[in-house]
């Protein structure tokens, strides 16, 4: 009997290999898999998400020239990932699946449970409120006129269009959930027109989307009113994961800082209703964090 070689040896031990490990079930598979690093790698695309105040077109054609702005100045890599509504822009958030996130301020405390860290906040503070509106015909001048009737709202975890409002609602002796019937419709633009269209007696929004809706439908405009507004709180955050490249981070956290002195992303920024971006971190929440705890002891937070 002829030797076998040890060259034909080993390759038919590495075909023995290679079937058996074909013949691993998936979940073999899976459980045999490990990461090699937690860390994003510096050259890796980002995937950004903004939480949807507009609905999902007019946020990417805000935001991608953006974008492509902030690749521009810094080198990055960036995919913009519009969400349908809230709820599905909060399961990706706190899922981790946005490497970059510009989220509302209630969602931006949260987010730090799920690996984020706070690097920018938008500006100014002072267009950060809720609005109440209607139509004026229905001449709503006490806030006694929304007992027992329909009033839309965005989102149940909308700061500045829901919680907002409902507290000054409730500061002014109507609890909302309690004493009238809250309706929560998807989105700001929404809200507007389910009080034009008389299906709630009133809507909750806040100032970028109230005045760009204006903009837009100037007839239906005409037939509205802002009826009352909150006071300001911290505008919305810039939220990053934790494993990003810190160097790359601070970079783009920079370019931030200066886009509203630069005149061509100034007008970059005028689709979005803000006027630019500051440095940021927790601290600069506090306030938030002080709002939604009196709130929830009072009326209760979303769960």
């Amino acid at each position: 009997m002829k030797k076998i070689g040890s060259s034909v040896l080993g390759g038919l031990l590495l075909l023995i290999v290679l079937f058996f490990t074909g013949c691993l079930s998936e979940g073999d598979k899976a459980v045999r898999y490990t990461p090699s690093t937690s860390v994003t790698p510096a050259n890796s695309e980002w995937i950004v998400g903004i939480h949807p105040y507009l609905n999902s077109q007019k946020t990417f054609l805000a935001y991608e020239p953006i974008l492509r702005y902030w690749e521009h100045q810094t080198g990055l890599r960036l995919r913009l990932e519009t969400s349908l509504d809230y709820a599905d822009y909060e399961r990706k958030l706190y899922g981790g699946h946005f490497d970059l996130s510009l989220p509302n301020p209630y969602q931006t405390l949260k987010s730090l449970e799920y690996g984020y860290r706070i690097v920018a906040k938008v500006k100014p503070d002072s267009e950060f409120r809720g609005v109440i509106v209607a139509r004026k015909d229905r001449y709503i001048r006490s806030v006694e006129q929304l007992r027992g009737e329909v009033i839309s709202f965005p989102a149940p975890t909308a700061l500045a269009a829901t919680l907002m409002p409902k507290w000054f609602l409730f500061e002014h002796g109507l609890n909302v959930d309690k004493e009238s019937f809250p309706r929560y419709v998807g989105s700001q633009y929404s809200s507007i027109m389910n009080a034009y269209t008389k299906d709630a007696v009133a809507a909750a929004t806040w100032p970028a989307p109230w005045k760009r809706w204006q903009l837009e439908n100037p007839q239906k405009a005409k037939e509205m009113e802002l009826v009352w507004e909150t006071a300001p709180l911290v505008n919305n955050g810039v939220v990053v994961r934790s494993d990003l490249n810190a160097t790359l981070v601070e970079k783009l956290t920079v370019v931030l800082g200066t886009m509203d002195r630069d005149p061509t992303a100034k007008k970059l920024l005028l689709p979005t209703g803000f006027a630019g971006f500051e440095k940021a971190d927790t601290a600069r929440y506090e306030p938030v964090r002080k709002f939604l705890i009196r709130y929830d002891r009072a009326i209760g937070l979303p769960k």
